[in-house]
């Protein structure tokens, strides 16, 4: 694999003749140069012909993490515990939020925000279902996108059936599309379950993100999403095998992303 890596690598101009004389220089300047979602592009060649189980991973690879949310609570319910572990590991973790942010809905968004401690939280004044028909929303994610320069996205499933959700992806396809930018999206579940391919264990997480969970009683009154969000983490858990409670994700590069996007949505 190292040796596929390796070639990889020097086709998209990470190494050189003189930089892989032999195996162990090449498996150096892999593990110093190559990104990893250099090495997800390649994943993503191979992944059509492979049988396996839903990968596993502890903690997605990410430094710089930004969460988008269509509306308060969406990160809570779809990547809660995964926020959690981020922070926890020292990451940086931003938080976007769009749509139907009231005044009661942002202090409970901030309560859930504080109890997985993202560092930077900012809600948009839009109307649900209406992220498209203007330019500000596009205007304000690209200005966070850019000020945040994450190397990871969590965003909702581009499959997720809410008009919101789909608005989000397509906001970002564009922007990916238009700057360049290349971090990895990992699509979470809401409204629409996945057919995942990774999924985290979040089982030490569980408890915070029940807490956070809790702190949205004005959404709590008509769905008990409590109960949903931590029912599917336990679903997840068992049937990946990553442990008793797992977050699973739709794992991409920002390229195959804009191919999904343009082929569904377009």
């Amino acid at each position: 694999m190292v040796r596929i890596i390796c070639n990889y690598a020097h086709f998209i101009g990470y190494s050189s003749s003189s930089t892989v004389k032999n195996y162990t220089s090449r498996h150096q300047k892999v593990k110093r140069l190559l990104k990893w979602r250099h090495v997800f592009r390649l994943y993503e060649q191979f992944e059509p012909f492979l049988n396996h189980s839903v990968p596993k991973e502890s903690k997605p690879h990410g430094d710089r993490v930004v969460i988008l949310a269509p509306h308060i609570d969406d990160e809570t319910i779809g990547c809660g515990g995964v926020a959690i572990k981020h922070v926890a590991a020292g990451n940086r973790v931003a938080i976007l939020t769009f749509a139907d942010c009231t005044e009661l809905r942002i202090a409970e968004g901030r309560a859930a925000g504080q109890i997985i401690g993202a560092q930077r939280q900012e809600f948009l004044p839009f109307v649900t279902r209406h992220l498209l028909d203007r330019p500000e929303p596009a205007a304000h994610l690209a200005q966070f996108l850019k000020e945040e320069t994450p190397d990871l996205i969590y965003a909702p499933s581009l499959f997720d059936r809410h008009t919101d959700h789909v608005a989000v992806n397509i906001l970002l396809a564009q922007f990916t599309r238009q700057h360049g930018l290349s971090a990895m999206i990992y699509g979470y579940e809401i409204w629409s379950t996945l057919t995942p391919n990774v999924a985290v264990d979040i089982s030490a997480e569980q408890p915070d993100k029940a807490k956070a969970l809790s702190c949205f009683v004005s959404q709590l009154s008509a769905n008990n999403w409590h109960e949903a969000a931590l029912s599917l983490n336990h679903y997840r858990g068992i049937t990946t095998g990553a442990g008793a409670y797992a977050e699973a994700f739709l794992r991409m590069t920002a390229e195959r992303h804009q191919k999904l996007v343009k082929s569904y949505w377009s």
